[in-house]
């Protein structure tokens, strides 16, 4: 592997880590507030931010949507 591969993979990667914390964050904060009225609110904000997330890693490994790592 290149080091241009291995850089590449690596903000893959981290923008995934870095999602995935945030969709946590998110949830956390949910439910230490007990707002069922929020519930909704937080599932939408966690489809955007695991989408984004997503299409970021993709666009970082040249993968196309819908197309196999």
């Amino acid at each position: 592997m290149s080091g241009a591969e291995e850089a590449r993979l690596r903000r893959a990667v981290g923008r995934l880590m870095d999602g995935q914390q945030e969709a946590l964050d998110i949830a956390r904060a949910t439910l230490e507030a007990g707002m069922a009225a929020r519930t909704d609110d937080a599932l939408a904000d966690l489809v955007d931010v695991l989408e984004g997330t997503l299409e970021d890693a993709r666009a970082e490994l040249g993968i196309e949507e819908g197309e196999e790592a």
